[in-house]
């Protein structure tokens, strides 16, 4: 048992790394284009941008590539409403402090400090699902670029340090209006939509591995995904991944089945329902609002 757990840290030392790269290309495109040009113009004046669309559209990974492409530390945080202020600076470990008191060496930094020392970027995911509360305790670093670490002093950020805000739009359950103040400090409004369907396919086939599906088969998948966005019915629609996850499926898989429409039928339930949301129409749920949509395409 010894010999297995110790064989379990060594690997877990050797799987530790500074950052996780990007493992496949990032399409550059129509909006994705744009969007990255003022995040990183924005970032490179000392304005706080935010990123708004709804979910899955691209915001965290027009944030990393940005973070890469710039040599910071990258940091995030998934913002709601249990996420409280110090899961972003820090604590003071109760042990250490009753041995050595409140100093540097008792403080374990959270994200948002450590981004801020190190001239990182910090993502804010979701912004608008925090408190108020929280939101709050983002002002400082955001216009001063500092905060106060009570007892230790001020802790100024890095001039490399830069804060990139997302948010899902308003109209989403679950969310939040920011606070006037925070808004007040974010300067630069980047919004997201679905993207067009030549470069949402072309997404599609970047994070493929070995993509090999004919043209046929990925135009009834994109229609089955465009098909929810102009549904009425659903507040939440599929996202880009879920053809992302459904493209991978059937092209691995395809030779189990007897034609790409049953291929695509089988995944099809499994993976556009995992993310969509109806708006409570009586008699409408999310499985046969994709069944409707799966009979319809295939048909």
């Amino acid at each position: 048992m010894a010999e297995k757990e110790q064989g379990f840290r060594k690997m877990l030392e050797k799987s530790i790394v500074e950052n996780i790269r990007i493992e496949h290309p990032v399409v550059l495109k129509g909006q994705y284009e744009t969007a990255y040009s003022l995040l990183k113009d924005a970032l490179d004046t000392g304005i706080t941008p935010c990123l708004v669309g709804p979910p899955g559209v691209g915001k965290s990974l027009l944030a990393r590539k940005v973070a890469e492409d710039t040599a910071r530390s990258f940091h995030e945080v998934f913002f709601d409403e249990n996420v409280t202020p110090s899961r972003l600076i820090g604590s003071f470990d109760p042990a250490l402090v009753v041995r050595s008191g409140r100093n540097i060496s008792s403080f374990e930094p959270g994200p948002l400090i450590r981004a801020m020392v190190e001239g990182g970027l910090f993502v804010a995911h979701e912004l608008n699902r925090a408190t108020e509360f929280c939101q709050n305790s983002l002002i400082a670093p955001l216009e001063e670029r500092h905060y106060h670490l009570f007892p230790l002093g001020m802790v100024k950020a890095q001039e490399s340090f830069a804060f990139v805000a997302t948010q899902n739009p308003i109209e989403t359950s679950g969310t939040y209006r920011l606070s006037k103040v925070l808004v007040d400090r974010i300067g630069c409004w980047i919004r997201l939509t679905y993207p067009t369907k030549e470069t949402e396919l072309e997404i599609i086939r970047e994070n493929t591995p070995a993509f090999s599906l004919p043209v046929s088969a990925l135009d009834k998948i994109y229609e089955m995904v465009k098909a929810t966005r102009e549904s009425h019915v659903l507040e939440i629609p599929a996202s880009p991944r879920s053809g992302i996850y459904l493209t991978r499926l059937v092209n691995k898989y395809i030779e189990r089945f007897e034609s790409e429409d049953a291929a695509i039928k089988f995944f099809a339930p499994a993976v556009l329902a995992k993310e969509m949301k109806v708006r409570g129409e009586e008699g409408k749920t999310v499985a046969k609002v994709v069944d409707e949509i799966i009979k319809k395409v295939l048909s």
